[in-house]
C-alpha cells in the first residue's frame, strides 16, 4: 500500500490556511515546524478556488470523505467521562474508523466509500454527525468544509503532548484500560486518518443521506421578543444558543458571524478600515463577556472574534435548521430550505 492515499490535495495548512498543493508541501510543513508550533491541516480537499478570492479555496467545493468528532475534556466532563463518549460513538460507526489521541480528548474519523462535493452534502454531514453523538455530552465540535483539525503524531506545543494515532480495535475492548502512548508508535501509522494504510470501508455517505432525508420543517410565525446588541436585533434561534451555560464551537463563531456582518452593513470585510475592525471587535467582545460563559477565556475569545470579523457571510436559515436550532420563522427568515 502506498503512502498519503487518504490525503487528498490541494488542502489547506496552518491556522492562517495556507495553500498546501501537494504531499512534499505537506512533508516539509510538518518536518520544518514540528515541535515548534501547533499544526493543522484542513479536515478536507477542495476542487476550485473562491471567485472572489482566487488565493483561497472555496469551502464550499470541499471534498467530503469522512465525518468527524471531537471530544475534549475540561468543561464538558472528564476524561473518564470523555472515553465513556468515544466509546459509545465507535459502538454506533461502521466501516473505516481511526481515532486520534490529542492531549486530553480524542478525534474521531470515520471515513467514507465515496467521496462527495456540494452544499447539497454539508447539511446532511451535520445532521449525521450530530445523530450519531447523540446525548454525548463531551462532543466539542464536529466536521465541516472549512474545519481545521491537529495533524497526527505532531507534537501540542500548548499541552505539551503528543497527538498519537491509536488502534480503533484496543479502544472498542477496553478503552478504559487502554494506555495511550506518550509518544507516537512507528507501527501505529498505519491508522492515521491521512497518511495511514488505504481505506476499504463500507460505509457509504450518499446512500445514508439517501435512506434518510430531512425530515419536513413545519415553520410557524416567531412570537417571542427580539434580543439586540445596541441597535443590532439577534435571531431567536441564536439567541436561544448562546445564553446557556457553555455553548458550542460552532455557536460562538455563528454569533460573532452573525454581529460582524450586521456591524459593517453587509461590506466586504475587506473593505473595512482597521480602526472599524478594532471598534466591532470591543463591542462583540463586551457583549460576549456579559453572557457569563462557563470557562470565559478573555485572550482566545479576542483571537477568535478577530478571525471571525473577516467572514463574509453569517449562517444561513439552511445552516440553523440543519442543525435542530430554529425556533420558527422570524424576521432573519431568508428562504433558504
Amino acid at each position: 500500500m502506498s503512502d498519503f492515499v487518504l490525503l487528498s490535495m490541494p488542502r489547506e495548512i496552518g491556522l492562517k490556511r495556507a495553500r498546501c498543493e501537494n504531499v512534499a508541501d505537506y512533508r516539509r510543513y510538518i518536518s520544518a515546524l514540528n515541535g515548534k508550533s501547533n499544526l493543522y491541516t484542513s479536515l478536507y480537499s477542495f476542487r476550485d478556488r473562491d471567485a472572489d478570492q482566487p488565493w483561497r479555496f472555496s469551502h464550499a467545493s470541499a471534498v467530503i470523505d469522512r465525518a468527524w468528532w471531537d471530544f475534549d475534556a475540561g468543561e464538558r466532563g472528564t476524561i473518564e467521562e470523555v472515553k465513556d463518549d468515544v466509546g459509545q460513538l465507535l459502538d454506533r460507526l461502521s466501516g473505516d474508523v481511526r481515532v486520534v489521541a490529542t492531549g486530553r480528548g480524542f478525534h474521531v474519523h470515520q471515513l467514507f466509500s465515496r467521496s462527495v462535493v456540494g452544499r447539497d452534502f454539508h447539511a446532511p454531514l451535520g445532521r449525521y454527525q450530530r445523530l450519531m453523538a447523540e446525548g454525548l455530552k463531551t462532543l466539542d465540535g464536529v466536521g465541516f468544509p472549512a474545519k481545521m483539525t491537529r495533524i497526527p503524531d505532531t507534537f501540542n506545543v500548548t499541552r505539551k503532548r503528543w497527538a498519537v494515532n491509536v488502534p480503533v480495535k484496543a479502544l472498542r475492548a477496553d478503552i478504559h484500560g487502554f494506555s495511550i502512548p506518550d509518544t507516537p508508535k512507528p507501527e501505529w501509522a498505519v491508522y492515521d486518518p491521512f497518511t495511514g494504510a488505504e481505506s476499504s470501508s463500507s460505509f457509504d455517505f450518499v446512500k445514508w443521506v439517501v435512506d434518510n432525508p430531512a425530515p419536513e420543517v413545519k415553520m410557524q410565525k416567531f412570537q417571542g421578543d427580539v434580543s439586540a446588541i445596541g441597535d443590532i436585533p439577534i435571531p431567536p434561534c441564536l439567541d436561544k444558543a448562546v445564553r446557556v451555560a457553555n455553548p458550542g464551537h460552532e455557536v460562538r463563531v455563528a454569533l460573532v458571524q452573525h454581529l460582524a456582518e450586521e456591524m459593517r452593513w453587509f461590506a466586504d470585510p475587506a473593505t473595512v478600515p482597521s480602526e472599524q475592525k478594532r471598534v466591532m471587535e470591543d463591542g462583540i467582545f463586551d457583549f460576549i463577556s456579559d453572557l457569563g460563559w462557563e470557562g470565559f477565556k478573555p485572550h482566545l475569545t479576542r483571537q477568535g472574534i478577530r478571525t471571525n470579523l473577516n467572514y463574509r457571510q453569517s449562517p444561513s436559515c439552511k445552516w440553523y435548521v440543519a442543525r435542530g436550532m430554529c425556533v420558527g420563522k422570524c424576521w432573519k427568515f431568508d428562504g433558504t430550505f
